[in-house]
C-alpha cells in the first residue's frame, strides 16, 4: 500500500475521534472544541498531503481513487452532522447548508453506484468546483470551530458552491450513460 493511501486511512481513523470530540464539547469543556479543531485540521492536512504525495511519488492507485473521496465525505459529513449536536458554538451553518451538503453527497454516491450497477464505465475525476467545494466545506468547519464571524457569510458561499458542484457532477454523470 502506498504512503498516500496510509494518509487517507489515517483521515478515516481520525474522523470518529473528531466527531466524538466535537459532540462531547459543551459548557465548561472548551478544551474539547480546541481538540476537535486540532484533529480536524490534522485530518484536512492529510487530505491535501495525500493528493500531493500521490502525484509527486507517482503513487496514484485505484484504491486511493475510491478511498480518498470516501474519506473526504466521511470527515465532512461527520463534521456537519456533529455540528447539529453541538449547541454552545457561536456559529452554526444554516440548516439548508448542512442539508445541501448531505443531499449532494448522497445524490453523487447513489449516482456513482447506479452507473456501476448499470455496468457503465464511470471515471470519477475531481474537477475545480469539486475541489473548491471540499476546501470551502473544510474551511467553514474550521472557522466555525474557531468561532470566527467570517463563518456566517462563508456558510452561504459554501452552500451555493456545493449546489453548483453537485449540478456539474450530475451532468457529467448523465453524459456517461450511453
Amino acid at each position: 500500500m502506498s504512503i498516500p493511501n496510509y494518509l487517507t486511512l489515517l483521515r478515516i481513523i481520525l474522523t470518529p475521534v473528531f466527531v466524538t470530540t466535537l459532540i462531547s464539547y459543551g459548557p465548561g469543556k472548551e478544551h474539547l472544541r480546541l481538540w476537535a479543531l486540532g484533529i480536524f485540521i490534522l485530518a484536512a492536512v492529510t487530505d491535501a498531503l495525500d493528493g500531493i504525495l500521490a502525484r509527486l511519488l507517482q503513487q496514484k492507485t485505484a484504491l486511493g481513487q475510491v478511498l480518498d473521496p470516501f474519506a473526504d465525505k466521511l470527515l465532512i459529513l461527520g463534521g456537519y452532522i456533529g455540528l447539529l449536536f453541538t449547541n454552545p458554538l457561536a456559529y452554526h451553518p444554516p440548516l439548508w447548508v448542512t442539508i445541501t451538503i448531505l443531499f449532494r453527497d448522497l445524490v453523487l454516491s447513489l449516482g456513482f453506484f447506479t452507473l456501476h450497477f448499470m455496468h457503465v464505465p464511470c471515471r470519477v475525476e475531481p474537477n475545480l468546483f469539486g475541489k473548491l467545494t471540499t476546501t470551502l466545506q473544510m474551511l467553514l468547519l474550521i472557522f466555525i470551530l474557531l468561532e470566527w464571524e467570517i463563518a456566517v457569510p462563508l456558510a452561504y458561499v459554501t452552500g451555493i458552491v456545493t449546489i453548483l458542484s453537485g449540478i456539474i457532477y450530475v451532468i457529467k454523470g448523465l453524459k456517461q450513460i450511453p
